[in-house]
């Protein structure tokens, strides 16, 4: 009924998956011309599950690609694959078409807050170094693993999608393997160069901001957006930053999912993933932070940011939770128990850097 030529996209970059949750996972991949995408999804063989990204009544034509696909079931596996057909002219009425191309067939698995355990591991820091980020993900224990954290400062500025992938998430992938999924923590660099304002797109979040929430096991797992490490006011923006009211906004959010939120009440334990230690920016962060935090009861934070590795154990500079400081060319094992939080961090060669536990608090 409509025009269909015989022409297929490629799949440039990815599948690769973001923003895990205990019902859903979002997956992005990009094609080399316009297409209009889905992702077929299921348990075993039978990818009878179908998702797609209609926004405003259409479907999205072009060549980045993110779908969420929901509705799915804590601690499951399921197999799933990307797939594009080209848009050859998109016109008012009988718009061209071509052929659909897809993936080949790849799993991943739902978090779920009601296993006696549960793993993450972090890398920070790798400013567009891809030998640093091969070592880094040779390092990981992708078994035991259920989601990497990247906490901060992929880039030194961003300039262009090309670095994007090659310096980043390309690199990255091959770790990730289309299994395992990412959770990005926006550092201070990312919010620097003329593709800054096009990162989200690219590790999209559900609730629309860098900062979001999950459960994974005994954890309640807290992503915070740090922003700038400079004032607004620093000449060298030009005025182009707002980062300390989207700061004080973000305060005020962490204030109330604290207050509102059952599971952050419930959960064993409260682990909070941000970039700088001391909370960026914005004017008297570090003490409002700090005092958020005790007051809420976290029992961990892992930062970056420094370059060197740091640990501040609970009830240091007035601080009642640990605070662990991650270094470049390092990763922190993060494994929980439903009476303990278990962390090593090794270098990208093996080397034990230092290894502590969390024990479970009365509340």
């Amino acid at each position: 009924p409509f025009p269909v030529f015989d022409t297929k996209p490629v799949i440039t970059h990815g599948p690769y998956l973001v923003d895990p949750s205990e019902t859903a996972v979002t997956i992005v991949w990009t094609t080399d011309t316009p297409s209009h995408s889905e992702v077929r999804y299921g348990i075993g063989e039978a990818l009878d599950g179908r998702a797609e990204a209609a926004r405003h009544g259409l479907l999205p034509v072009g060549t980045l690609h993110a779908i969420r696909v929901t509705g799915l079931t804590p601690g499951r596996t399921y197999n799933y694959k990307a797939v594009s057909t080209r848009v050859v002219k998109l016109k008012a009425y009988w718009p061209e078409k071509g052929l659909p191309v897809e993936s080949a067939t790849y799993s991943f698995t739902t978090l779920d807050r009601n296993k006696p355990t549960a793993s993450f591991t972090v890398v920070t820091d790798t400013h567009e170094d891809v030998p640093r980020i091969n070592a880094l993900m040779q390092a990981v224990d992708w078994k035991t693993t259920e989601f990497l954290v990247h906490d901060g400062d992929a880039f030194d500025w961003m300039d262009t999608e090309d670095q994007l992938f090659a310096k980043w998430l390309d690199p990255i992938g091959k770790g990730l393997d289309h299994a395992k999924a990412l959770v990005t923590v926006r550092g201070n660099h990312e919010t620097r160069g003329p593709f800054a304002r096009e990162l989200f797109n690219y590790v999209p979040l559900e609730g629309g901001e860098f900062y979001s929430v999950r459960d994974a096991g005994p954890m309640h797992v807290l992503v915070l957006d740090t922003g700038e490490d400079k004032p607004d006011s620093t000449n060298v923006y030009a005025r182009l930053n707002r980062s300390e009211p989207y700061l004080a906004d973000e305060l005020g959010w962490f204030a109330a999912h604290a207050k509102t939120s059952a599971r952050f009440a419930s959960a064993p334990f409260r682990v909070v993933l941000m970039h700088q230690p001391n909370w960026g920016s914005m004017q008297d962060g570090a003490a409002k932070w700090r005092a958020l935090a005790n007051e809420t009861g976290v029992d961990l934070v892992i930062s970056g940011h420094t370059h060197r590795f740091a640990r501040r154990d609970a009830g240091t500079n007035g601080a009642a939770f640990t605070q662990l400081v991650l270094g470049q060319d390092q990763l922190a094992r993060v494994v929980a128990f439903t009476d303990s939080i278990r962390v090593v961090v090794e270098s990208s060669k093996g080397e034990r850097v230092d290894a502590f536990t969390i024990a479970r608090r009365r509340r």
